[in-house]
């Protein structure tokens, strides 16, 4: 029992020592503490656990232990903050109460999404299937622009090939002219050389350019061709698509809190047990705080409030003969 009673005091920050001295009172003050105590950090190891596993995916059980752990570390060092704490404090009392307010809210939501799991999910499910439809609705109307913008551009090149296709047929090759140029010497009529350049025009058949033309624009529309084809298969295949997509989503804790509150909106019943279970956190979160802040102190709390008010007036007397001494 010393071994449990100095690890209780190791929890709430007692002093094991003045505890020994004190009476019936001050020991079932302090049972009474840590009863509030280990209370509140089971249940915010248990919230702890399940937010890990629930919301940060964690899969590793002792990952989960530790976020568990930390969560009822934290828990400790709060409740620790008003244990320790002597004579009054309404700043502290009040930032208390707003901190218990909010810690009972959070721990509501979490519990809740496990209560009404399986009316969150179909709450969820509802939800997703008007997402699905609102999705579908917006990427059809992307595939229709995709595909007349794809349509006009090769209507317009298919009858610009067309017209082409024409004039190749009317004109396959064209006829060009090559000139090519020589010096020669040849001898004046006074009998010096001279240079002189001639010409010769040759006439040529070639393959109309156009042809080459032609062919880019059949390359062009069979890259038309096969982007409609592929659009036009997205098309039909995007209901399927965008359920698979949307179904596969991990649910979030802001989804789950919103079809919380569907569902807890929905149902007066479901609206009392959210009313009771906040109401029973809250009084939870401020156990501790009701048991410290109480009208009657236990001799505990005197003796440490005793050392206080002796340490003050020792340090007042040391000043004042300190002041004293320098004055004579």
């Amino acid at each position: 029992m010393n071994t449990l009673s100095d690890l209780g005091c190791l929890l709430i920050g007692w002093n094991k020592d003045i505890l020994k001295e004190c009476g019936e009172a001050s020991h079932r003050q302090y049972r009474k503490l840590l009863s509030a105590l280990c209370i509140m950090m089971l249940l915010w190891g248990t919230i702890g656990y399940c937010f890990a596993e629930r919301y940060v995916n964690i899969e590793s059980t002792l990952f989960k232990i530790v976020v568990s752990i930390t969560f009822m570390f934290i828990i400790l060092c709060v409740e620790r903050v008003i244990i320790l704490t002597v004579g009054k404090a309404r700043l502290m009392t009040t930032m208390r109460v707003m901190l218990a307010l909010c810690m009972a809210f959070l721990g509501a939501c979490i519990f809740d999404q496990i209560i009404f799991r399986n009316d969150i999910q179909q709450a969820i499910q509802e939800h997703r299937e008007d997402v699905i439809k609102e999705t579908i609705t917006k990427r059809l109307f992307i595939y229709e622009s995709d595909i007349q913008r794809i349509t006009h551009d090769m209507d317009s090149l298919s009858k610009a090939t067309i017209v082409l296709g024409e004039e190749l047929q009317e004109s396959p090759t064209i006829k060009g002219t090559n000139v090519t140029s020589q010096e020669q010497v040849v001898m004046g009529e006074d009998g010096t050389p001279k240079k002189i350049r001639t010409q010769s025009v040759n006439t040529v058949t070639m393959a109309n350019p156009l042809a080459e033309q032609l062919r880019a624009n059949n390359e062009q529309i069979q890259i038309y061709s096969k982007q409609l084809e592929q659009l036009r298969q997205d098309k039909k295949d995007i209901a399927q698509t965008t359920t698979a997509e949307v179904s596969q989503r991990a649910p979030g804790f802001i989804e789950e809190l919103e079809a919380t509150l569907k569902v807890v909106s929905k149902s007066p019943v479901s609206l009392v047990f959210y009313i009771v279970l906040f109401c029973f956190l809250t009084f939870l979160e401020l156990f501790v705080l009701t048991i410290k802040m109480g009208d009657c102190k236990c001799d505990y709390d005197l003796i440490v409030e005793n050392q206080l008010k002796l340490k003050q007036n020792l340090m007042d007397q040391t000043s004042q003969s300190l002041l004293m001494t320098k004055a004579a």
